[in-house]
């Protein structure tokens, strides 16, 4: 029986100094107590160098030393055992071995006191696989990154002559054409909507996988936006003569805040699937509100058909990019496959997933929630409704069309000649800026992407010119408006028209420019007026200062941003009030200093924020000052009266953005 223990006991032991993983006990200080071979053989060392000898921590680098003490032993206290730490284990060479440690208290038992007992496995090749991984996954994300940016700027390239194509095409249908002129004219405008939509779809599909989409919050007309979808399908399902419905809940608020252009991307592929692959019966959309949170609304939306359906192995295949349900479909209805692969990835982004439930022959369901806020607005204008361009002509308005392109030039003049608009065309924004001081345009269509001077950096300098009267800029692009979006207000352009565009998107700009200044009688809320008089002339004792009737201020450019939401009017002036603080503090360090220097540099900084409340006045003191600190023999007694008045301006301004 002792001879049995014994064997047992030596099995015992040999299966523990030769286990594949390390162990090592030690006690509460950190001295070790016992190893196993495994451990020693690791890390060169022989047992009688560690035991009695060497503490667990004198083993780890500095800074598993300091994890130790201050993780380690709290850890085990609290549990009274820890699972799979790291830790890089220093040889007896001084080489690393990678680590990782599992450990378990021993309790105290009668003269034994608590000791704790550590099991380390050798994950070398784990790390190295770890990071191969690591390199694996972050090339894969390059070259996804790559292939997004070659796609987007093809797409973009695509969009230049694309416009030319699309504006020759809408021009052709409105001139004297026979039956076959008019087929071909049709034909030629379905085609380029058609590589329009197709180029949209690369554009928008890249843009996802680089991570440049984000959500944009907007209060928006629900009922509106489901009405323009049926006008606009309305066409497509007579054609087919299939009958195209669609149901609203009555209990939906007609105004919520959300992202009304994604939402309108993802039913208008909807919508237009069901009817590509309808051939008789109905197409249906239906939204109902599911769920309430306070303020917050679930709806959900479905688009039904009676369509051809699509088999049950194939309902996943669906959503990939570029694949249909089968090679007979592509080639019987055409399309590329983006349309559901972009919808799918676009409600992800809101949080939302998109359903389908499909029978072969018989039509498919698909469905999708998003949570939406309601509205404090009650109404909002409409946007969207059609446009007559006969009824409308614009003698009274000057517009100035910079493209490096020519055939963007011509395209633009054409529709601009249809409304009697006068015009002026220039090919380069340096030629802009020279002929604004000659001709003063209402508004500016400007190419952002121009060689020598951006779109941008002419928006720029057209805000610094001392202008009779500031245009509306409108930014002439082939990128999306979110994509530009910051650029555009830190440039102050205040409107954007996409290539290629409708002549009813343009139209559109011109009638709400034209009608917005009609109601304010002076001229468009986003000019900036010049001063009356210079307030350099000569003076008594006391500096004469003459400054503008208008007011210090105006926000009604921010209420136009904020789309008269409170909510982000308030915004906007909290943090326009925080830059005027800091302004106000740079004004009287630069003119107490007579550092011109520093108020230039201020007066750079501070256009934009002036331009957005319309500070004229204050535009007017800052560059008196500017003027008086430049003079060769300043008079300390006019500066002094000059630098109160801007002072009270700027005390005007901060009490205002306030309120």
């Amino acid at each position: 029986m002792k001879i049995e223990n014994k064997q047992r006991l030596r099995v015992a032991l040999d299966l523990y100094n030769n286990a594949p993983c390390g162990a090592v006990s030690f006690r509460k200080d950190g001295t070790i107590y016992d190893v196993n071979q495994t451990l020693c053989t690791w890390l060169g060392y022989e047992k009688d160098e560690l035991l009695e000898k060497r503490t667990l921590p004198s083993l780890f680098k500095i800074g598993g030393q300091i994890f130790f003490e201050t993780h380690f032993y709290p850890m085990i206290a609290m549990q009274g055992y820890i699972k799979e730490i790291y830790f890089d284990i220093l040889k007896k060479d001084k080489s690393t071995f990678h680590g990782l440690i599992n450990v378990r208290e021993i309790p105290a038992y009668k003269d034994n006191p608590v000791s704790y007992q550590a099991t380390i496995l050798d994950i070398a090749d784990r790390r190295k696989y770890e990071v191969e991984l690591l390199e694996a996954k972050r090339k894969a994300e390059a070259d996804s990154k790559v292939k997004a940016d070659i796609l987007a700027t093809i797409s973009h390239e695509i969009r230049t002559p694309l416009n030319s194509i699309l504006g020759i095409g809408n021009l052709l249908h409105q001139t004297p054409l026979n039956k076959n002129q008019q087929k071909y004219a049709h034909l030629l405008l379905h085609s380029s909507e058609h590589l329009l939509s197709l180029v949209n779809n690369l554009l928008d599909l890249s843009k996802i996988e680089a991570n440049k989409l984000s959500l944009e919050t907007a209060p928006f007309n629900i009922l509106e936006l489901i009405s323009i979808l049926k006008q606009t399908f309305a066409v497509k399902a007579k054609e087919k003569g299939i009958k195209l419905r669609t149901k609203v809940a009555k209990h939906i608020p007609p105004i919520i805040e959300g992202d009304q252009m994604k939402l309108k991307q993802v039913l208008t592929n909807l919508l237009g699937n069901s009817i590509k692959f309808t051939k008789k019966g109905a197409v249906e959309l239906s939204v109902t509100l599911i769920e309430e949170k306070g303020d917050e609304i679930c709806l959900q939306f479905i688009v039904k058909d009676s369509g051809i359906g699509i088999p049950k192995e194939k309902l996943e295949s669906i959503f990939h990019e570029f694949e249909q349900a089968s090679h007979d479909v592509s080639i019987e209805f055409g399309g590329t496959g983006l349309g559901l692969t972009i919808s799918k990835k676009l409600l992800e982004l809101q949080h939302s997933h998109l359903e389908v439930s499909s029978e072969l022959n018989k039509g498919s369901t698909f469905s999708f929630a998003i949570w939406f806020t309601r509205s404090t607005e009650k109404s909002l204008a409409a946007e969207n409704s059609p446009i007559n361009e006969k009824d409308h002509t614009f003698e009274d308005l000057r517009v100035m069309v910079v493209d490096d392109n020519p055939s963007n030039i011509f395209i633009a003049e054409q529709y601009l000649d249809q409304w009697n608009t006068d015009y002026i065309s220039v090919n380069s924004g340096k030629k802009a800026i020279s002929h604004l001081k000659s001709y003063p345009a209402d508004i500016v269509l400007l190419d952002l992407q121009m060689p020598e001077l951006n779109g941008y950096d002419t928006a720029r300098r057209i805000r610094e010119m001392s202008l009779k009267k500031q245009p509306l800029i409108v930014a002439f692009s082939a990128s999306t408006k979110g994509e530009v979006l910051k650029q555009l207000q830190e440039s102050g352009i205040e409107e954007h028209l996409p290539k290629p565009f409708h002549p009813d998107e343009l139209l559109s700009i011109l009638l709400k420019f034209r009608n917005r200044k009609s109601s304010e009688g002076a001229g468009p809320d986003s000019r900036i007026r010049s001063r009356k008089k210079s307030t350099l002339h000569k003076t008594k004792q006391t500096p004469e200062i003459e400054v503008e009737e208008n007011k210090s201020f105006n926000f009604s450019r921010f209420e136009k941003m904020a789309n008269n939401n409170p909510k982000y009017l308030q915004k906007f002036k909290t943090s326009t009030l925080d830059a005027f603080r800091e302004y106000k503090k740079e004004f009287n360090r630069a003119v107490g200093n007579s550092d011109v220097e520093a108020l230039l540099a201020l007066i750079h900084k501070s256009t934009m924020s002036i331009y957005y409340i319309q500070a004229d006045r204050l535009t007017g003191l800052l560059n008196d000052c500017r003027d008086m600190l430049q003079l060769p023999d300043t008079d300390n007694k006019k500066l002094s009266g000059f630098t109160e008045v801007t002072n009270r301006e700027f005390d005007i301004i901060i009490e205002g953005l306030d309120q």
